[in-house]
Parts: structure tokens; sequence; C-alpha cells
């Protein structure tokens, strides 16, 4: 009985000793509490601070707590939250449709592009079609070229054929001709003469040698 007392007594001591260091504004420690009560043992002070200088934190911190929130206030904060969410909710509906006409403006210019594109593919394929009819007409038109020089390089090659043949019956008909009896000379054919082969190379004009007309007369064939 006597202990229980002594330690009522001793708890009694420090809490005193605390609240004048509290008072004072001295840190509360062991020692300084033990200085206030005039000696002691440690081992009896010290958990007695403990405990008491944890029960003052703790009055203080709930001291320092905010109290429950009232009824009046907790239904106007609930109004206003429950305006503030209508609110951003209504910004944000506006936004959604504003983002739905963009993207359906958006939508649109996708398609004109796209629209845009198979045009110009098409005429990109006739452009090409007339290409290709092009370069076949080209190619027919110097398959055609190249025949036509193989045929002026023949004719060009029998027109010299003629005109030596020609040149030829020239010289021969110029040429001395032994003197016949005169039943001879009648039979004949009435001898060359320069005149006639003039008349005969008539026949070839020069600007036109190898040119054959409608109604000239078979030329002379090669001997």
């Amino acid at each position: 009985m006597a202990q229980k007392k002594n330690n009522t007594s001793l708890e009694k001591q420090v809490r005193d000793a605390i609240q004048q260091l509290t008072a004072d504004g001295k840190p509360v420690t062991n020692q300084a509490v033990r200085d206030l009560l005039g000696g002691g043992s440690f081992r009896d002070i010290s958990p007695k601070v403990k405990q008491i200088t944890a029960e003052i934190a703790a009055k203080e911190q709930a001291a320092r707590a905010a109290p429950e929130m009232p009824e009046d206030f907790r239904d106007a904060a609930a109004a206003m939250w429950q305006m503030s969410w209508e609110l951003a909710d209504e910004i944000a509906a506006s936004d959604r449709r504003a983002h739905a006409v963009e993207l359906e403006r958006l939508k649109g210019e996708v398609d004109e592009a796209l629209a845009n594109c198979a045009l110009v593919e098409d005429e990109r394929d006739d452009a090409e079609m007339r290409v290709q009819d092009l370069e076949k007409r080209l190619d027919e038109a110097q398959a055609t070229l190249h025949d036509a020089q193989l045929e002026i390089a023949r004719l060009n090659g029998r027109l010299m054929e003629r005109e030596k043949d020609i040149v030829s019956r020239v010289k021969r008909t110029k040429a001395p001709r032994k003197t016949k009896n005169p039943t001879d000379d009648a039979d004949d054919t009435p001898p060359a003469t320069e005149e006639n082969v003039d008349n005969q190379l008539d026949m070839f004009p020069n600007d036109k040698l190898g040119e054959k007309k409608h109604g000239d007369p078979e030329p002379i064939a090669a001997e």
C-alpha cells in the first residue's frame, strides 16, 4: 500500500515538474525533472516522464484536430460538389460535341482527298493508255519507214541497172557498123542516130528516174 502511494506521489511530482519546465520554456528531460525533484532514481523517474509526455502530446494533438463537420455545412458542401460536377460534365459534353463536329469535318476532308486521288489515278491510267497507243503507232510508223527505205533502195538499184543498160546500148549504137549490101539495107531497121538515142533517153527524165506514170511505155529490159 505504501509502495502504491509512493508511485502516485512520484507521478504527481513528475507531472508538476514537467508542467513547470513547459511553462518556463525549458526542454523536458529526465535530468531536468530529477533536478526539480531534488534527486531520485532514473529507473523510477524515466518511465513516468515518458508516460506523462506522451499523454500531453496526445491531448495537444486531439486539441488541434478538426472537429466533426456540422450537418448544415455537410449539406452545403454536397450541393456545391454536385453543382461543380454538373458544370464540369456540361463543359465536357460541349467539348465532346465540338470534337465530334471536328471529327466529322476531318472525315469529310479525308473522303474528298480519297475521291481526288481516285480521279488522279483514272487520269493517270488514261494518260498511260494514250502513251502506250502512241508508242505502238510510233513503232508501226518506224516499221513502215524501214520498209519504205528498203523499197527505195531496191528501186534505186534497179534504176541504176537500167541506166547502165541504156548507156551500154548507146555506146553500141554509136560504134562503126559493117557495110552491107543494098539489098540487106532494105531489109534491116533504120540505123540508129543520136536523135533516136536522145529520144529513147527522154523516156527517163533526170528528176524522176524510175518513176512510172500511167500510159508510159514499158522500160527496156536488160539483155
